[in-house]
């Protein structure tokens, strides 16, 4: 038998936030063991997405059984209920992106990648501050406060 495990996912939207996210949790929650939310954050597109709309963006703490490529195949499939349609541009704009962070374990960030960005880097430092990210040699909470000092109160969005 399986043991639970937590993990980080990061969600985000720039099509119709305001409906897509909330369903993102819905369905995250009948599925998974949902422990934590962090507060949304109204993020402006970057990079080769400039131009586009504002994102919102958020983590989801959460508790499951699978593992690897099972949890992003379930993640994939949360997105395509959210009217997520992938095409050739990375960068496109997206009603739901939904990805796996942070595993909780000795290995730690699975996508250290995007710990490099604040919009995904802050929410999750919210919810597990103290989450060891054995790469870096740094907890959550500390890469947040040396990479993007004060970024968080800046672009965190009201509470619904």
């Amino acid at each position: 038998m399986s043991r639970s495990r937590a993990y980080l996912l990061s969600l985000g939207s720039n099509i119709e936030p305001e409906r897509w996210i909330p369903r993102a949790l819905e369905l995250l929650a009948a599925r998974f063991a949902v422990d934590a939310v962090s507060p949304r954050y109204d993020v402006g597109a970057a990079g080769d997405a400039q131009g586009q709309a504002r994102y919102v963006n958020l983590a989801v703490r959460l508790r499951t059984d699978l593992r690897g490529r099972a949890l992003r195949v379930a993640c994939r499939h949360i997105e395509a209920l959210c009217g997520r349609v992938r095409v050739a541009d990375r960068f496109a704009p997206r009603t739901l992106d939904v990805d796996v962070v942070y595993d909780g374990s000795a290995q730690a960030a699975l996508a250290s990648d995007l710990l490099s960005t604040p919009y995904v880097l802050v929410p999750c430092a919210d919810l597990w501050p103290d989450a060891v990210v054995e790469a870096e040699g740094a907890t959550l909470g500390e890469l947040a406060a040396v990479r993007f000092p004060g970024w968080g109160t800046t672009r965190r969005m009201e509470d619904d």
